[in-house]
């Protein structure tokens, strides 16, 4: 065995507020960690996730494939598939040690396919398991008392106060921070959980150099937005601008979307913008203190002389809409930028520090990546492309467009597909609406340009790179006829043809 193959890093966040950080001024997150990679690797500006929930784009992101294909569409527990081989199992048939730490959600049982390390079923609350109270004693630190300073379910806590190893309110909207010292964020657990894993038999460290494929999924920043008091107030909320789409009505998007946010702001009763900056300084803090702590396992890594044969892969599974397009929450429901733009830098052997590209990228792209980066050739079925030969120098065909999908959220049944081409974003919802973003000239999706005449050409090629991206990719079944009939009615073309 080949002592010298690489080893794979793949930390991944949930719930970025990552377009916040990019594309706002006033006070914001610093993201350590993402900025130094940046620095140290190759960033993908415009990466986007496949899905925007969790479990669907997290099964994409075990298998390689889209989301139609390997049928978790929605957030709900999934049934166990075994059509599509995870990507852990083709590196340990290759003599890679597989290890698993922190948030699956993904729909897959790992533990039957080898993978060692800590993931519990579902969603998962990490404050609750044996292993967590045992890391609390190990470290001499208290069960963390959380502060909720804001929630929908307020009432539920009158004082505000509960310990999160007691009470199950783990994955709610809410806002406050952790009142007890020292590293008791679920974060800490995990990133020393991953090291003291790395420090056991082989994890690329012992004699046998037994190549690692290493996965820390941190639950964080997704809400609640648990902040440690190390990062308490650490961002001014007064100096937290106003969010660009802040008063956005939402006219021209999909009804569905308009009354899932009025659903909410009955539920969390913020107004105005300064009834927000709280929410938003807490979330913000949350998100810097995990990047901060994602950067002293990188010092870790260089520590343990591990960083030189190891390629890091930093990304997320979507964003987090908060405080955008009139005040939402959450997944939104819906296909906004906010919950498709995402981060992802990769740094290793033979990367170029500091690169930077704009090519359409997604994190369906990361199965066939770490495949190829391994050594191994990514199965034919896999729908994502490597970046493999993108970031070691090499010449490849790229594609000029990209398919995002959805299925709704909790109670909400949409189907809905988007393109990326260009600089333009072109959704349909149901068979139903459609919307055209010029995504350059209006960053926030503030003007849908369906009906302006002047735009009709691209709102046409669109339609018909959308229906070319659903043949290729076999997304044809019986429920997405109503928005194929769409694409193809407003062309007056047909199904059976090459193009709309």
């Amino acid at each position: 065995m080949d002592a010298k193959r690489p080893n794979i890093l793949w930390i991944m966040l949930d719930h970025v507020t990552f377009r916040h950080y990019k594309l706002t001024k006033g006070a914001k997150p610093t993201l350590a960690a993402y900025e130094r990679l940046a620095s140290e690797g190759a960033e993908f500006t415009l990466c986007r996730s496949v899905h925007p929930l969790c479990l669907p784009a997290r099964a994409s992101m075990m298998t390689g494939v889209y989301t139609h294909k390997h049928r978790k569409l929605k957030n709900e527990k999934a049934k166990e598939e075994t059509a599509y081989p995870l990507y852990f199992e083709m590196l340990a048939e290759q003599g890679y040690r597989v290890g698993y730490f922190g948030k699956n959600h993904s729909g897959y049982d790992l533990e039957s396919k080898g993978v060692e390390g800590f993931y519990p079923r579902g969603y998962g609350n990490p404050y609750m398991t044996e292993a967590y109270k045992q890391y609390l004693n190990r470290k001499g630190l208290q069960a963390p008392i959380f502060r909720q300073e804001w929630g929908i379910n307020q009432t539920r806590f009158p004082n505000g106060d509960y310990d999160v190893t007691a009470v199950d309110n783990f994955n709610t909207y809410s806002a406050g921070f952790l009142a007890t010292p020292g590293p008791v964020h679920e974060s800490d657990f995990l990133l020393s959980s991953a090291e003291d894993w790395l420090l056991g038999a082989g994890g690329g460290t012992g004699a046998s150099g037994q190549p690692f494929a290493l996965r820390i999924d941190i639950w964080g920043p997704h809400q609640a937005y648990q902040v440690p008091l190390e990062a308490k107030d650490t961002i001014d909320p007064r100096r937290i601008e106003e969010y660009p789409s802040f008063a956005d009505e939402m006219k021209d998007r999909p009804a569905f979307v308009r009354e899932y946010r009025e659903s909410l702001r009955q539920k969390y009763k913020l107004q105005s913008w300064e009834d927000w900056q709280p929410v938003l300084q807490r979330a913000y803090e949350h998100y810097d203190y995990i990047e901060k702590s994602v950067n002293k396992f990188l010092d870790r890594l260089e520590a343990l002389g591990l960083a030189e044969n190891t390629y890091v892969i930093y990304t997320a599974d979507h964003g987090d809409a908060l405080g955008s397009h009139g005040g939402m929450v959450d997944k939104a429901g819906d296909l906004m930028e906010e919950l498709m733009h995402i981060p992802l830098v990769i740094r290793g052997p033979g990367i170029g520090a500091g690169t930077a590209s704009d090519a359409l990228v997604s994190n369906l792209d990361l199965v066939p990546t770490v495949l190829e980066l391994a050594g191994l050739e990514a199965p034919e079925y896999m729908d994502g492309m490597s970046l493999a030969p993108r970031l070691t120098g090499g010449s490849s065909a790229w594609r000029e467009d990209f398919m995002a999908e959805h299925y709704g959220h909790f109670d909400v049944n949409a189907v809905q597909r988007a393109l990326y081409y260009r600089q333009y974003k072109y959704v349909v919802t149901d068979g139903a609406d459609h919307e055209l973003y010029d995504l350059r000239a209006d960053p926030f999706e503030m003007n849908n340009l369906r009906d302006d005449p002047d735009f009709e050409p691209v709102l046409s090629e669109m339609r018909r790179r959308l229906f070319d991206n659903m043949q290729r990719f076999r997304d044809t079944g019986e429920e997405m006829q109503p928005l194929l009939q769409a694409i193809v009615g407003a062309e007056s073309g047909s199904l059976n043809s090459s193009k709309p």
